[in-house]
């Protein structure tokens, strides 16, 4: 009787439809797409100066939609604006990535802060404050890619619990991490920004991580142990006879994660009246790398001819078997090629509940795994609906899941 009902509530669950937006990684997504500026405003949690804001045509060569979104700033009137979204009803992410494209105008004066993500515990509506001091390491942490004032040069601005002060005695105004060679900002020209955060597990280790992509070029990537590098007071340097990064312990609590986004044109210096514009598209937030709209992750680009992924048996009770076979144009062409690979489960949430670590560039095109119905902890799973997703370089396929009550 309770396998019947489970399978009638599988019937209520609607197909997921075409785009990146119905890919069970998928967090958050907007294209401004909207009929409306006010309807854009209502998916988000908090909006500020909304009046400053505009749908726009001029949208990136590469972008699929028709407008994007301007802010502009007026000095004396307002600071810019700003969209925040929590980015979930539970506690958040232990892993996350977001990428936008954004440019700036070509006469924009220097940005006081930018996009920003991060975690609060709990989870908010609106953004903290907490500028000027440390986090304690259970109630917040936070980090931005920004535009670094005059010079124009990309680099993280970072708050969490070890970040080194300024010459000022107990006053932390936030970490800067600058890649080396320096990224700079072209204004006038569309950009695909990318950000990654991967919080300390356990709790009380340093193997947190955080980095950027700009166009699709990783712009420095720190961890515990990398890059070799060295900080003059809040800034940090990567330099290869320095010593190892220290990694980043984010959080000393399970409860704090990464649950916002806050796409923020934050603007402060000038002379009244002032008017300074940016421009944004195609956001998307998600639980692994999502890559340009072209380049990297264009499908055009794979050798990969299809993946193929079978479940047997499904439904199950205990265990199934998990096969995939990877079909090509040239098999020796996609092993010397074949440059990332994985096989994880998720839950109805989008959250990885499973992850089979698989070897990279020799993986055999044919292969299985069983699959006991339980966590990466060995803790036994409920039943219910469950997503199988095989992933080779660029290419994705996912499989439904039903596991049964024994």
């Amino acid at each position: 009787m309770k396998k019947n009902l489970l399978f009638v509530l599988l019937l209520l669950i609607p197909p997921y439809a075409e785009g990146i937006e119905s890919d069970l990684y998928v967090v958050l997504t907007e294209d401004f797409e909207e009929a409306t500026i006010e309807e854009m405003a209502a998916q988000w949690d908090e909006v500020v100066n909304l009046e400053g804001m505009s749908f726009s045509s001029d949208v990136s060569s590469v972008s699929p939609g028709n407008q994007s979104l301007m802010m502009t700033s007026i000095i004396g009137s307002n600071t810019g604006g700003h969209l925040y979204k929590r980015l979930a009803d539970y506690a958040g992410y232990d892993t996350l990535y977001a990428r936008f494209y954004v440019k700036f105008a070509e006469s924009c004066h220097p940005v006081h802060h930018f996009v920003h993500m991060g975690g609060y515990n709990p989870p908010t509506l609106w953004p903290q404050g907490g500028a000027g001091i440390r986090p304690d390491g259970d109630e917040r942490f936070t980090t931005g890619i920004e535009p670094m004032g005059s010079d124009w040069r990309w680099d993280f601005y970072t708050y969490w619990m070890h970040m080194r002060g300024n010459p000022v005695p107990n006053t932390y105004w936030g970490n800067t991490f600058h890649p080396t060679p320096q990224v700079l900002v072209e204004r006038g020209e569309w950009i695909c920004v990318e950000i990654m955060m991967i919080c300390n597990n356990p709790t009380d280790s340093y193997n947190g991580e955080q980095a950027f992509w700009i166009n699709g070029e990783q712009a420095i990537h720190l961890g515990e142990g990398f890059p070799n590098g060295y900080w003059i007071w809040d800034k940090f340097y990567p330099h290869p006879d320095s010593v190892p990064f220290e990694g980043f312990q984010w959080r000393f609590v399970n409860e704090l994660k990464i649950n916002f986004f806050w796409l923020l044109f934050y603007m402060t210096q000038g002379s009244s009246g002032q008017v300074d514009t940016v421009w944004f598209d195609d956001v998307v937030v998600a639980t692994e790398y999502i890559g340009p709209i072209t380049g990297i992750s264009e499908r055009e680009t794979s050798v990969i001819q299809s993946l193929n992924l079978e479940i047997h048996p499904n439904p199950f009770t205990v265990k199934t078997d998990i096969r995939w076979q990877i079909e090509n144009i040239e098999m020796q062409d996609v092993r010397s090629k074949m440059q990332d690979i994985s096989l994880k489960i998720y839950d109805v949430s989008g959250q990885i509940i499973r992850s089979f670590n698989l070897a990279s560039g020799v993986l055999p095109l044919a292969s299985a795994v069983i699959w006991n119905g339980t966590d990466d902890s060995g803790n036994v799973l409920p039943p219910g609906v469950y997503f199988c997703r095989l992933r080779v370089n660029n290419e994705k396929l996912t499989t439904k899941m039903i596991k049964l009550i024994e």
